[in-house]
């Protein structure tokens, strides 16, 4: 999966949002891993009602409490958002160890 994302750059949504922008580091995130692709809108009524069910879940399957290899997960959003303000008011409830494409990636559509 990680070669989908090969000569791209994702974003850690975290407080500083964090690029991963090196093979090695796409490698590292990504190979070996079950990928989740979450293709969503924060204007979208179907979106907003998954999103928290999903979140939920994320959460759960990466918490070592609850899962014997919780790095095993990885989730990557991918914005159907129409301007970049939209995906980060999407993004900023989300959990911080979602990646995401940025908002001007033409792999985005």
């Amino acid at each position: 999966m990680a070669s989908l994302f090969s000569g791209r750059v994702l974003i850690r949504n975290n407080s500083d949002q964090d690029e991963l922008d090196t093979e090695a580091e796409l490698s590292r995130r990504l190979d070996n891993r079950l990928v989740l692709l979450f293709f969503g809108a924060g204007s979208c009524p179907q979106c907003q009602a998954f999103a928290p069910i999903l979140r939920d879940f994320f959460i759960r399957l990466t918490d070592e409490f609850y899962v014997l290899r919780a790095a095993q997960l990885a989730l990557v959003y991918v914005s159907q958002d129409t301007t970049e303000e939209q995906q980060d008011l999407f993004l900023k409830d989300m959990p911080k160890k979602w990646l995401f494409l940025p908002f001007e990636d033409d792999l985005r559509r």
